[in-house]
């Protein structure tokens, strides 16, 4: 038998036995007594908690073992690789000045996210997103006939039709939950949020083009028709043309996205403004070869 894969089968067994030792403790991973150092090679060193990552990824002991044993496995490959690596590449001023460079970019891409979270302005009002969408309309344009409508798609035989017929005369709030319940049961598909805006591409695949096509619809029509296994009824709010002033609420989530990105920007160029001209204050840049 291969004695490096018996070592690292039974090495693998003792980290799960410690590992369920641990769970129970519920220790502490900064600890050094409670998380003691399962492997080493040179400097580097394997915990025990860096295994049980490892091992809770399954709940079978077998898997954690092979999983386990994976994992030791590439770890020491990994840093043998980099061993070597020092070893033979001499050279290593391209990457230490690669190594600094993107230090530097996390840094600061940390800092500015750490900027964004506690001073960035989330609150904007229905006023200015009004604002906003009526200077940049230019950059929202509809592609295709866009429209709010509900759709009960339901399968034959029609159970309960009188409470069906009842709740559908009477659309409200209160009795799209009732059709919301009644759907789940009886129906293929339904789409009962008359507040969302959807292109004919997203639906035409529920509706029969005998009976109905993007060119028939109009706002404020409602249908009621069948097919061999369905009975369908539908009720279109609003329907608005690639012709025709799209609305706001249709580019909400996206004028909203670009609110939030124009401010991100002023936010931080706000920042690195300020810091400029605190270092150059108190003179800690030094401009030479004038």
């Amino acid at each position: 038998m291969d004695e490096r894969w018996f070592f690292l089968k039974f090495l693998s067994f003792l980290a799960i036995i410690s590992l369920i030792g641990a769970c129970k403790k519920s220790a502490d991973p900064t600890d050094d007594a409670a998380n003691p150092v399962m492997i080493r090679y040179n400097d580097h060193e394997l915990t025990r908690s860096e295994l049980s990552e490892q091992a809770q990824q399954t709940f079978s002991p077998k898997d954690s073992i092979q999983l386990v044993n994976n994992f030791i496995e590439k770890w020491l490959k990994d840093q043998i690789m980099v061993k070597e690596a020092r070893k033979q590449l001499t050279n290593q001023d391209e990457i230490n000045q690669l190594t600094e460079k993107f230090r530097d970019e996390l840094l600061q891409l940390k800092f500015e996210e750490k900027i964004l979270r506690e001073k960035l302005d989330t609150t904007i009002s229905e006023q200015e997103l009004l604002e906003y969408y009526r200077s940049n309309k230019a950059k929202y344009k509809l592609e295709s006939t866009i429209f709010r409508f509900v759709l009960l798609k339901i399968n034959k035989p029609v159970a309960e039709s009188k409470t069906l017929e009842n709740l559908w005369k009477n659309i409200n709030q209160v009795n799209l939950q009732l059709l919301n319940l009644y759907c789940q049961n009886n129906a293929d598909i339904c789409y009962l949020n008359p507040q969302k805006w959807y292109k004919w591409d997203e639906v035409k695949q529920h509706l029969p083009s005998k009976f109905i096509s993007e060119n028939t619809i109009q706002s404020g029509i409602t249908r009621d028709f069948a097919d061999f296994n369905h009975s369908y009824r539908v009720r279109f709010y609003e329907v608005v043309r690639p012709n025709q002033e799209p609305p706001l609420s249709f580019f909400k989530d996206q004028a909203t996205q670009a609110i939030f990105h124009q401010r991100k920007i002023k936010l931080l160029e706000k920042i690195k403004n300020e810091l400029y001209e605190s270092e150059l204050k108190n003179k800690h840049i030094q401009f030479l070869n004038k």
